[in-house]
Protein backbone atom coordinates (compact mmCIF):
# COMPACT_ATOMS: atom_id res chain seq x y z
CA UNK A 1 0.00 0.00 0.00
CA UNK A 2 1.52 3.39 -0.99
CA UNK A 3 1.95 6.20 1.53
CA UNK A 4 1.70 9.98 1.35
CA UNK A 5 3.72 12.47 3.40
CA UNK A 6 0.84 14.56 4.75
CA UNK A 7 0.27 17.25 7.35
CA UNK A 8 -1.99 15.94 10.15
CA UNK A 9 -3.46 17.45 13.26
CA UNK A 10 -1.12 16.20 16.01
CA UNK A 11 -3.09 17.68 18.92
CA UNK A 12 -4.91 20.84 19.87
CA UNK A 13 -2.93 23.68 18.31
CA UNK A 14 -0.38 21.32 16.73
CA UNK A 15 0.30 19.80 13.31
CA UNK A 16 3.03 17.45 12.09
CA UNK A 17 4.06 15.64 8.92
CA UNK A 18 3.30 11.91 8.81
CA UNK A 19 3.30 9.18 6.23
CA UNK A 20 -0.28 8.00 5.89
CA UNK A 21 -1.49 5.03 3.81
CA UNK A 22 -3.17 5.49 0.45
CA UNK A 23 -5.26 2.81 -1.26
CA UNK A 24 -3.87 0.95 -4.26
CA UNK A 25 -7.17 1.60 -6.00
CA UNK A 26 -9.72 4.34 -5.17
CA UNK A 27 -13.16 3.18 -4.08
CA UNK A 28 -16.50 3.90 -5.78
CA UNK A 29 -16.86 7.58 -6.63
CA UNK A 30 -13.31 8.38 -5.51
CA UNK A 31 -10.24 9.80 -7.24
CA UNK A 32 -6.63 9.64 -6.09
CA UNK A 33 -4.89 12.96 -6.81
CA UNK A 34 -1.18 13.77 -6.76
CA UNK A 35 -0.74 17.25 -5.31
CA UNK A 36 1.07 19.90 -7.34
CA UNK A 37 0.04 22.93 -5.24
CA UNK A 38 -1.58 23.32 -1.84
CA UNK A 39 -1.90 26.06 0.77
CA UNK A 40 -2.96 26.83 4.34
CA UNK A 41 -6.44 28.26 4.89
CA UNK A 42 -7.86 30.20 7.82
CA UNK A 43 -10.28 27.31 8.32
CA UNK A 44 -7.28 25.04 8.93
CA UNK A 45 -6.31 27.23 11.87
CA UNK A 46 -9.82 26.97 13.29
CA UNK A 47 -9.72 23.16 12.91
CA UNK A 48 -6.33 22.84 14.59
CA UNK A 49 -6.65 25.50 17.29
CA UNK A 50 -10.33 25.66 18.21
CA UNK A 51 -12.53 22.81 16.99
CA UNK A 52 -12.77 19.38 18.66
CA UNK A 53 -11.31 17.55 15.66
CA UNK A 54 -9.35 14.48 16.80
CA UNK A 55 -5.60 14.11 16.39
CA UNK A 56 -4.46 12.22 13.31
CA UNK A 57 -6.90 13.88 10.88
CA UNK A 58 -5.17 14.73 7.56
CA UNK A 59 -5.18 18.47 6.95
CA UNK A 60 -5.73 20.65 3.90
CA UNK A 61 -8.68 21.35 1.61
CA UNK A 62 -7.26 23.65 -1.09
CA UNK A 63 -5.27 21.98 -3.85
CA UNK A 64 -4.51 21.53 -7.51
CA UNK A 65 -3.14 18.21 -8.71
CA UNK A 66 -3.04 15.44 -11.28
CA UNK A 67 -5.41 12.48 -11.23
CA UNK A 68 -3.47 9.30 -10.55
CA UNK A 69 -6.35 6.82 -10.44
CA UNK A 70 -10.15 6.78 -10.44
CA UNK A 71 -12.66 4.50 -8.81
CA UNK A 72 -15.85 2.95 -10.20
CA UNK A 73 -18.48 5.49 -11.22
CA UNK A 74 -16.07 8.31 -12.02
CA UNK A 75 -16.47 8.94 -15.74
CA UNK A 76 -15.78 12.68 -16.10
CA UNK A 77 -12.06 12.32 -15.35
CA UNK A 78 -9.19 10.03 -16.22
CA UNK A 79 -5.62 9.52 -14.98
CA UNK A 80 -3.38 12.36 -16.11
CA UNK A 81 -6.07 15.04 -15.91
CA UNK A 82 -4.99 18.22 -14.17
CA UNK A 83 -7.70 19.17 -11.70
CA UNK A 84 -8.72 21.63 -9.02
CA UNK A 85 -10.85 20.30 -6.16
CA UNK A 86 -13.72 21.79 -4.18
CA UNK A 87 -13.11 22.27 -0.48
CA UNK A 88 -16.58 20.85 0.24
CA UNK A 89 -17.61 17.58 -1.38
CA UNK A 90 -20.89 16.93 -3.14
CA UNK A 91 -22.71 14.01 -4.72
CA UNK A 92 -24.57 15.96 -7.41
CA UNK A 93 -27.81 13.97 -7.05
CA UNK A 94 -29.30 14.66 -3.60
CA UNK A 95 -32.05 17.28 -3.20
CA UNK A 96 -29.63 19.93 -1.92
CA UNK A 97 -27.27 19.43 -4.85
CA UNK A 98 -30.11 19.49 -7.34
CA UNK A 99 -31.43 22.78 -5.98
CA UNK A 100 -28.00 24.35 -6.39
CA UNK A 101 -26.78 24.11 -2.79
CA UNK A 102 -23.99 21.58 -3.28
CA UNK A 103 -22.08 23.01 -0.31
CA UNK A 104 -24.70 21.48 2.00
CA UNK A 105 -24.90 18.15 0.18
CA UNK A 106 -26.96 15.62 2.14
CA UNK A 107 -24.87 12.64 1.02
CA UNK A 108 -21.63 14.13 2.31
CA UNK A 109 -23.10 15.78 5.39
CA UNK A 110 -20.91 17.88 7.70
CA UNK A 111 -18.30 17.22 8.95
CA UNK A 112 -17.75 14.54 6.29
CA UNK A 113 -18.25 17.04 3.47
CA UNK A 114 -14.88 18.75 3.98
CA UNK A 115 -11.98 17.69 1.79
CA UNK A 116 -9.15 16.39 3.98
CA UNK A 117 -5.53 15.59 3.24
CA UNK A 118 -4.75 18.10 0.48
CA UNK A 119 -1.60 19.19 2.34
CA UNK A 120 0.02 15.94 1.32
CA UNK A 121 1.75 14.33 -1.62
CA UNK A 122 -1.48 12.50 -2.51
CA UNK A 123 -5.08 12.77 -1.35
CA UNK A 124 -8.41 11.06 -1.96
CA UNK A 125 -11.46 12.90 -3.27
CA UNK A 126 -14.90 11.52 -2.47
CA UNK A 127 -17.67 12.50 -4.85
CA UNK A 128 -14.99 13.11 -7.47
CA UNK A 129 -17.45 13.19 -10.37
CA UNK A 130 -18.92 16.52 -9.19
CA UNK A 131 -16.23 17.80 -6.78
CA UNK A 132 -13.40 18.33 -9.26
CA UNK A 133 -12.90 20.42 -12.38
CA UNK A 134 -10.36 20.11 -15.17
CA UNK A 135 -7.87 22.96 -15.33
CA UNK A 136 -7.41 24.56 -18.77
CA UNK A 137 -3.89 24.27 -20.14
CA UNK A 138 -3.74 28.06 -20.38
CA UNK A 139 -3.98 28.54 -16.61
CA UNK A 140 -1.32 28.08 -13.92
CA UNK A 141 -1.88 26.24 -10.65
CA UNK A 142 -1.59 29.52 -8.73
CA UNK A 143 -4.35 31.07 -10.83
CA UNK A 144 -6.94 28.39 -10.15
CA UNK A 145 -6.35 26.92 -6.69
CA UNK A 146 -8.64 29.43 -4.98
CA UNK A 147 -11.71 28.63 -7.10
CA UNK A 148 -12.26 25.59 -4.87
CA UNK A 149 -12.54 27.65 -1.69
CA UNK A 150 -11.79 31.26 -0.85
CA UNK A 151 -12.44 32.83 -4.26
CA UNK A 152 -15.78 31.04 -4.48
CA UNK A 153 -16.59 32.09 -0.90
CA UNK A 154 -15.75 35.73 -1.62
CA UNK A 155 -17.93 35.74 -4.72
CA UNK A 156 -20.66 33.92 -2.80
CA UNK A 157 -20.68 36.62 -0.12
CA UNK A 158 -21.43 39.24 -2.78
CA UNK A 159 -23.80 37.12 -4.88
CA UNK A 160 -25.99 36.00 -1.97
CA UNK A 161 -26.17 39.58 -0.75
CA UNK A 162 -28.04 40.39 -3.97
CA UNK A 163 -25.61 43.09 -5.09
CA UNK A 164 -27.05 45.38 -7.73
CA UNK A 165 -25.01 47.36 -10.22
CA UNK A 166 -23.74 50.53 -8.56
CA UNK A 167 -24.34 49.39 -4.96
CA UNK A 168 -22.09 50.62 -2.17
CA UNK A 169 -20.25 47.80 -0.37
CA UNK A 170 -18.21 47.72 2.84
CA UNK A 171 -15.99 44.67 3.37
CA UNK A 172 -14.74 44.18 6.91
CA UNK A 173 -11.29 42.51 7.12
CA UNK A 174 -8.99 42.08 4.16
CA UNK A 175 -7.58 38.68 4.84
CA UNK A 176 -7.68 36.17 1.96
CA UNK A 177 -11.49 35.74 2.02
CA UNK A 178 -12.13 39.46 2.45
CA UNK A 179 -9.81 40.25 -0.44
CA UNK A 180 -11.68 37.75 -2.60
CA UNK A 181 -14.93 39.48 -1.65
CA UNK A 182 -13.35 42.80 -2.65
CA UNK A 183 -12.32 41.27 -5.95
CA UNK A 184 -15.85 39.95 -6.44
CA UNK A 185 -17.50 43.29 -5.62
CA UNK A 186 -15.45 44.94 -8.33
CA UNK A 187 -16.11 42.18 -10.87
CA UNK A 188 -19.85 42.16 -10.17
CA UNK A 189 -20.39 45.88 -10.56
CA UNK A 190 -20.28 47.58 -7.15
CA UNK A 191 -20.28 51.37 -7.39
CA UNK A 192 -18.19 52.10 -4.29
CA UNK A 193 -16.08 49.53 -2.44
CA UNK A 194 -14.94 50.41 1.08
CA UNK A 195 -12.45 48.02 2.67
CA UNK A 196 -11.86 47.88 6.43
CA UNK A 197 -8.35 46.79 7.41
CA UNK A 198 -5.58 47.87 9.76
CA UNK A 199 -2.55 45.93 8.49
CA UNK A 200 -0.61 48.06 5.97
CA UNK A 201 0.23 45.18 3.60
CA UNK A 202 -3.40 44.12 3.49
CA UNK A 203 -4.55 47.70 3.00
CA UNK A 204 -2.34 47.92 -0.08
CA UNK A 205 -3.60 44.59 -1.39
CA UNK A 206 -7.20 45.70 -0.88
CA UNK A 207 -6.56 48.65 -3.19
CA UNK A 208 -4.93 46.32 -5.69
CA UNK A 209 -7.92 43.97 -5.62
CA UNK A 210 -10.44 46.76 -6.23
CA UNK A 211 -11.18 48.75 -3.08
CA UNK A 212 -11.82 52.45 -3.71
CA UNK A 213 -11.27 53.48 -0.09
CA UNK A 214 -9.60 51.70 2.84
CA UNK A 215 -10.45 52.69 6.42
CA UNK A 216 -8.99 51.70 9.78
CA UNK A 217 -11.10 49.30 11.90
CA UNK A 218 -11.24 51.61 14.94
CA UNK A 219 -12.87 54.37 12.92
CA UNK A 220 -14.76 52.25 10.40
CA UNK A 221 -18.32 53.02 11.51
CA UNK A 222 -17.82 56.76 11.65
CA UNK A 223 -15.91 56.91 8.35
CA UNK A 224 -18.33 54.68 6.47
CA UNK A 225 -21.38 56.59 7.69
CA UNK A 226 -19.71 59.86 6.69
CA UNK A 227 -18.85 58.47 3.25
CA UNK A 228 -22.50 57.46 2.72
CA UNK A 229 -24.08 60.71 4.02
CA UNK A 230 -25.18 58.83 7.17
CA UNK A 231 -27.35 56.47 5.12
CA UNK A 232 -25.15 53.37 5.31
CA UNK A 233 -24.01 50.89 2.69
CA UNK A 234 -26.20 48.63 0.60
CA UNK A 235 -24.11 45.58 1.48
CA UNK A 236 -21.71 44.97 4.37
CA UNK A 237 -19.55 41.84 4.31
CA UNK A 238 -18.16 40.42 7.57
CA UNK A 239 -15.11 38.34 6.64
CA UNK A 240 -13.28 38.02 9.96
CA UNK A 241 -15.49 36.11 12.38
CA UNK A 242 -15.45 38.45 15.41
CA UNK A 243 -18.37 39.79 17.42
CA UNK A 244 -17.17 43.40 17.19
CA UNK A 245 -16.72 43.18 13.43
CA UNK A 246 -20.20 41.70 13.01
CA UNK A 247 -21.68 44.52 15.08
CA UNK A 248 -19.86 47.12 13.00
CA UNK A 249 -21.09 45.52 9.78
CA UNK A 250 -24.64 45.75 11.10
CA UNK A 251 -24.11 49.33 12.20
CA UNK A 252 -23.09 50.59 8.75
CA UNK A 253 -25.80 48.79 6.77
CA UNK A 254 -28.69 50.95 5.61
CA UNK A 255 -32.30 50.10 6.32
CA UNK A 256 -33.28 47.44 3.82
CA UNK A 257 -29.64 46.57 3.17
CA UNK A 258 -27.84 43.26 3.62
CA UNK A 259 -25.25 42.05 6.10
CA UNK A 260 -23.39 39.17 4.46
CA UNK A 261 -21.37 37.06 6.89
CA UNK A 262 -18.63 34.67 5.72
CA UNK A 263 -16.47 34.92 8.84
CA UNK A 264 -15.83 31.73 10.82
CA UNK A 265 -16.84 32.30 14.44
CA UNK A 266 -15.22 29.10 15.71
CA UNK A 267 -13.57 30.80 18.69
CA UNK A 268 -16.87 32.19 20.00
CA UNK A 269 -19.64 30.05 21.55
CA UNK A 270 -22.29 32.65 20.71
CA UNK A 271 -22.79 35.55 18.33
CA UNK A 272 -25.18 38.27 19.44
CA UNK A 273 -27.10 40.70 17.28
CA UNK A 274 -27.07 44.36 18.31
CA UNK A 275 -30.62 45.57 18.93
CA UNK A 276 -30.16 49.35 18.98
CA UNK A 277 -30.95 50.75 15.56
CA UNK A 278 -29.26 48.06 13.51
CA UNK A 279 -31.77 45.33 14.39
CA UNK A 280 -34.58 46.83 12.33
CA UNK A 281 -35.29 45.86 8.73
CA UNK A 282 -31.98 44.52 7.55
CA UNK A 283 -31.31 41.21 5.88
CA UNK A 284 -28.65 38.98 7.43
CA UNK A 285 -27.30 36.10 5.37
CA UNK A 286 -24.55 33.53 5.85
CA UNK A 287 -22.73 31.69 3.11
CA UNK A 288 -20.77 28.46 2.91
CA UNK A 289 -18.40 28.18 -0.01
CA UNK A 290 -20.36 27.44 -3.23
CA UNK A 291 -18.79 24.33 -4.73
CA UNK A 292 -18.95 21.82 -7.54
CA UNK A 293 -17.63 21.37 -11.06
CA UNK A 294 -19.78 24.03 -12.71
CA UNK A 295 -18.97 26.62 -10.05
CA UNK A 296 -15.22 26.15 -10.43
CA UNK A 297 -15.42 26.18 -14.22
CA UNK A 298 -17.30 29.49 -14.16
CA UNK A 299 -14.70 31.12 -11.92
CA UNK A 300 -11.88 29.78 -14.07
CA UNK A 301 -13.51 31.41 -17.10
CA UNK A 302 -13.30 34.77 -15.34
CA UNK A 303 -9.62 34.15 -14.67
CA UNK A 304 -8.90 32.89 -18.17
CA UNK A 305 -10.44 36.02 -19.69
CA UNK A 306 -8.47 38.32 -17.41
CA UNK A 307 -11.48 39.59 -15.44
CA UNK A 308 -9.82 38.69 -12.14
CA UNK A 309 -6.34 37.61 -11.08
CA UNK A 310 -6.00 35.99 -7.63
CA UNK A 311 -2.27 35.25 -7.96
CA UNK A 312 -1.13 38.29 -5.92
CA UNK A 313 -2.68 36.65 -2.84
CA UNK A 314 0.32 34.32 -2.75
CA UNK A 315 2.91 36.21 -0.72
CA UNK A 316 5.10 33.29 0.36
CA UNK A 317 6.37 30.01 -1.12
CA UNK A 318 7.45 26.94 0.86
CA UNK A 319 8.00 23.22 0.41
CA UNK A 320 5.15 20.86 1.23
CA UNK A 321 7.26 19.20 3.93
CA UNK A 322 7.51 22.62 5.60
CA UNK A 323 3.74 22.82 6.12
CA UNK A 324 3.95 22.91 9.97
CA UNK A 325 6.21 25.97 9.71
CA UNK A 326 3.73 27.45 7.23
CA UNK A 327 0.98 27.08 9.83
CA UNK A 328 3.03 29.08 12.31
CA UNK A 329 3.79 31.80 9.80
CA UNK A 330 0.16 32.00 8.73
CA UNK A 331 -1.15 31.96 12.30
CA UNK A 332 1.18 34.78 13.38
CA UNK A 333 0.72 36.75 10.12
CA UNK A 334 4.50 37.01 9.80
CA UNK A 335 6.00 39.11 7.02
CA UNK A 336 2.70 40.35 5.64
CA UNK A 337 1.63 36.79 4.80
CA UNK A 338 -1.66 36.27 3.00
CA UNK A 339 -1.42 32.85 1.33
CA UNK A 340 1.50 30.42 1.25
CA UNK A 341 2.10 28.31 -1.85
CA UNK A 342 3.08 24.78 -0.78
CA UNK A 343 4.69 22.56 -3.41
CA UNK A 344 6.08 19.02 -3.17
Amino acid sequence: MPTSLTCVKAGQGQVAMQNIPMPDQPGPGQALVRTTLSTVCGSDIHIVDELPVPAGVPMGHEAVGVVEAIGPGVTAFRPGDRVVVSCLLSCGVCVRCQEGNSQVCQTFAAPNNLLFGAQGQYFLVNGAQTSMAKVPDSLEDEQVIFVGDILSTGFGAIERAGLRTGDTVAIFAQGPVGLCATMAARALGAGLIIAVEGIPERQAMAKRMGADIVVEPNEAVQRIMALTNNVGVDVAVEALGHQATFENACAVTRWGGTVSSVGVYGAFPTLTLPTTGTFLHRRIITTLCPVGTDRMERLMRLIERGRIDPRPLFTHHMKLEETPAAYERFRKREGGVLKIALRP
